[in-house]
């Protein structure tokens, strides 16, 4: 159905001394069986506050308006009126979007409307999804649905759903499978296909993802009892956020490929697929059985790098799909990578292989940027990283803000190791950033290639009006003074910091310290803050130094000549195995590098505690099927599990999965450990220890001196 064209119109504030507000108070009282009655007084004070936003056609008068008010960062929709001979023309719409214009600061839309009203399909076809229901307050007994449009700010939630798919598949799951893998008593053919997605063996290689559009589905359904059941069973998934401008354009993108009267399963469809494609999280498939879905999967795949695949599809690509993940670590020895300084005469070669030529970059606007940076040195520190003479990344650091470390400048090149490389500098920036006093990290640079965005979004970084920030926080305390602390800074600081206020509320409410998973995922937001009054388990764990070289420690690799080319440990996130002891994740290790074996020559460097790490997993398992499951990791062989069990390949191991390693400035041998304890301790297994004498611990080794 095509729209009427309107004709010309504006979107005007309405004051109380308007002409148009009255029009405006009859439209309401005319509608006030399902707006509800408002007094007139009510209209004239919003007016005075600038809360009425007035749709005004030329010649014609007011035809439309919001009403609306702020409160706890979000936008209260009070009404929503279009006069009955100029609806069907868009203009909710337009209002709606002129609302988010002036109100893009805040989180969100939040409306309530009556069940009965029958009013779902419009709200969703504005953007809005049904997030939750209550009674209302009629003789009749009503339901009132909230429905929320949400603007699509990174908060805390989004950035810790990103932390969670770090080192997994990110799918995308329609509603037929969510309905599929919830229903426990249909059995049939199709509902296994589902099923299988939820094997045992599947839980650490993918995350299944659901859309927003997930709540609107559970909204069709009739039945208010097995609504709720829905809802709370859908919360327990990730959900994909996205800003509601991406939003609708993958909507007009992919409208296409829908029929022109499209029925209310139709546009969920859409929205559900316009969502996946416009998520601030990486999707690259989207599991589903609807055979109309499936069939323009060639389209999609090619207007926007969705696969559109059915579960079974899924599940036999799956292994192929592990070999190549994208984040594997690359073991260093005999390779030869290096951090340089760029030097002038190099100018000419970093612009030919770093301009973004693909966003328009202009090559003397990159020239000049370059030449200044090298020109400034006491300010701009430039380097590369360079793998046998090649150039891999270019990065910059701008040092003249105390407050954060500004990175101008980070390019890549695409090779097999650049992913592996990118994430280690990144990790590098923050982490030095912090050594050095500076709360946060900001990339500023404009070209960035999307490989970096996504690395940038998967470190925490959050996207502002100033590049892309990151908090990295040298604190160790409770979890009241770090609130403290971190709303001191947001407060005193007029440069974005104020998404980070959202973990203030977190921090103060004593119930959420508890929750060890929650706990953890913030230390690693914030990282390396610890907060010591979590509840997040404390261990210090043996390693022979064999392993230690590999997986952590460069100092110690620096002395094995077939392992010491460089200075750069680029394994994020690894795995050691070990015999079954008592362990759990998520926590803190502190990593005791024995004197066993063969390294007598480092003598002085061994017997000591000589890291720190968030332990993010532990697995038991059979060798075979633990080699499997983190093979993609390379570090270790399956000769070297087997012979690390003696040939017993049915008994059970531990896989212990941790990442975000600090390198210790002063090993603490054992004899210091048990002072600073001031009581005996086993270093032949692993010891849980206390938070107390962990914050003791890590203080007496940290690389920076620790705020308290």
């Amino acid at each position: 159905m095509v729209q009427e064209e309107l004709p010309e119109y504006s979107i005007d504030e309405i004051r109380s001394g308007s002409d148009h507000l009255e029009t405006i108070i009859k439209l309401g009282d005319s509608n006030s069986a399902t707006l509800g009655f408002l007094p007139d007084g009510a209209f004239r004070r919003l007016g005075d506050e600038g809360r009425i936003l007035g749709f005004i056609i030329k010649d014609v008068g007011c035809v439309g308006y919001i009403l609306y008010d702020t409160n706890r960062h979000r936008v209260k929709l009070t009404h929503l009126c279009v006069d009955k001979q100029w609806q069907g023309r868009g203009i909710a719409k337009l209002l709606i979007k002129k609302l988010k214009e002036i109100t893009s600061h805040l989180y969100g839309i939040l409306l309530s409307c009556r069940r009965d009203y029958e009013l779902d399909g419009m709200w969703a076809s504005l953007g809005f999804v049904s997030i939750y229901e209550r009674p209302g307050k009629s003789k009749e007994g009503s339901i009132l649905t909230e429905w929320w449009l949400n603007y699509g700010h990174p908060d805390l939630l989004t950035t810790l759903a990103q932390q969670k798919i770090e080192s997994r598949i990110s799918v995308a799951i329609d509603a037929n499978i969510f309905y599929d893998l919830t229903d426990h008593e249909t059995i049939d053919e199709e509902s296994k296909e589902s099923k299988v997605l939820m094997s045992d063996w599947l839980a650490n290689e993918i995350e299944l993802c659901l859309t927003d559009e997930i709540k609107n589905e559970i909204n069709r359904n009739q039945d208010e009892t097995q609504r709720k059941k829905l809802r709370t069973i859908a919360n327990s998934f990730t959900f994909l956020s996205c800003t509601q401008e991406n939003f609708e354009q993958a909507c007009q993108a992919i409208r296409k490929f829908f029929p022109n009267n499209m029925s209310d399963s139709d546009a969920s469809d859409l929205r559900q697929l316009a969502r996946v494609i416009a998520s601030s999280i990486k999707i690259s498939f989207f599991i589903t059985r609807d055979k109309r879905l499936l069939n323009i999967e060639e389209e999609i795949y090619n207007d926007h790098s969705l696969l559109i695949i059915h579960p079974i599809d899924f599940i036999i690509r799956l292994d192929e799909l592990c070999r190549e993940a994208e984040y594997q670590p690359v073991r260093l020895a005999g390779t030869n990578i290096e951090k340089k300084r760029v030097q002038s005469g190099k100018v000419d070669l970093i612009i030919n292989l770093f301009l973004n030529h693909a966003q328009g970059e202009r090559k003397v606007e990159f020239r000049k940027n370059i030449r200044n940076f090298l020109s400034n040195p006491e300010q701009f520190e430039c380097f590369i990283i360079i793998r046998q003479e090649d150039p891999i990344i270019l990065i910059i650091y701008d040092k003249s803000d105390n407050e954060e470390l500004k990175i101008p400048i980070l390019r890549i090149r695409d090779t097999k190791l650049t992913s592996t490389l990118l994430r280690h500098c990144i990790f590098q920036s923050f982490f030095s950033a912090a050594c050095e006093k500076r709360q946060f990290t900001r990339v500023t640079d404009t070209y960035l290639d999307e490989q970096v965005t996504i690395a940038l979004q998967e470190d925490s970084f959050i996207k502002t009006q100033d590049g892309w920030l990151r908090a990295n926080l040298a604190i160790v305390d409770d979890a009241d003074s770090i609130a403290s602390y971190l709303s001191y800074i947001c407060s005193k600081s007029p440069k974005n910091y104020g998404h980070y206020s959202s973990f203030v509320d977190v921090l103060i409410n004593k119930s959420s310290l508890s929750n060890s998973d929650w706990m953890a995922d913030i230390e690693r937001i914030l990282y390396p803050a610890k907060i010591i009054d979590a509840d997040i388990s404390n261990f210090i764990i043996p390693i022979k130094a064999w392993w230690a070289k590999d997986l952590f420690d460069q100092e110690l690799a620096a002395d094995v000549l077939w392992g010491a080319k460089e200075d750069l440990a680029l394994k994020r996130e690894v795995v050691y195995y070990c015999a079954k002891r008592s362990i759990q994740a998520p926590g803190r290790i502190l990593w005791y590098v024995s004197k066993a074996g063969s390294e007598s020559h480092n003598l002085h460097k061994l017997g000591a505690i000589r890291a720190c790490s968030i332990l993010d997993e532990i697995i038991i398992g059979k060798p075979k099927d633990l080699y499997k499951k983190f093979r993609r990791y390379g570090i270790y062989t399956f000769d070297d599990i087997r012979q690390s069990t003696k040939d017993n390949l049915d008994k059970n191991i531990m896989a212990i999965k941790f990442s975000h390693t600090e390198l210790f400035k002063n090993p603490i041998k054992l004899h210091e450990i048990e002072n600073i304890l001031k009581r005996k301790i086993s270093v032949q297994t692993s010891s849980k220890i206390t938070a107390e004498e962990f914050v003791l611990l890590y203080n007496e080794g940290s690389l920076f001196t620790i705020d308290q």
